[in-house]
């Protein structure tokens, strides 16, 4: 279901991944470093399909998301940082879109409850954005208005993710935490 990106040949697999996608939609592309983790989505196959990123946030102008929205004045951020994330480079290639969507959110859903994860900001496609509160029914709140950023409108967005965990049953698109096994590499 998943790969943590733990070497530098998952590094450039995931990088291919999300920037491929981004151009294809049209977004400004950014190669930043900041301390992450980066997981490559597969699917039943064991093809790699999409990525998914978790940021350590901070309540402070440094991290780049809070110059786009001020998450940071948002009280409830403010009351436990270390039980927030933010979530980024979120994609999946498109020949694999639809189907693949529950195993990306169970990826989110397993790392959070891992780290105990309350709280997560994100800015969110429009689109993704109904799409996870209207089928997925993702508890998650709009805490602005849309903004324009990186080539679309985004919806800055918190997600609760201990909801989910602590309420497995009610989502039924929610799958087992899977790694996908690790393969070595044969030279002949």
């Amino acid at each position: 279901m998943y790969l943590k990106v733990d070497s530098l040949a998952l590094l450039n697999s995931f990088n291919q991944i999300w920037m491929e996608c981004w151009l294809e939609k049209g977004y400004v592309l950014e190669n930043e470093n900041s301390a992450s983790d980066r997981y490559i989505i597969t699917d039943s196959k064991d093809h790699r399909v999409g990525t998914i990123e978790f940021k350590h946030y901070r309540l402070d102008l440094l991290n780049n998301i809070n110059t786009v929205f001020p998450f940071h004045e948002i009280e409830e951020m403010a009351k436990n940082p270390s039980s927030v994330i933010e979530i980024d480079k979120v994609a999946i290639l498109k020949q694999y879109r639809g189907k693949n969507l529950d195993r990306l959110l169970s990826v989110f859903v397993h790392y959070s409850e891992k780290h105990e994860i309350s709280h997560c900001v994100v800015l969110l496609e429009r689109m993704f954005y109904k799409a996870l509160r209207n089928v997925y029914k993702i508890p998650l709140t709009a805490v602005g208005e849309k903004i324009y950023y990186k080539g679309d409108y985004v919806i800055p967005s918190i997600i609760y993710p201990k909801e989910i965990y602590q309420n497995k049953k009610n989502y039924s698109w929610l799958l087992n935490d899977h790694p996908a096994p690790k393969r070595k590499l044969i030279f002949t």
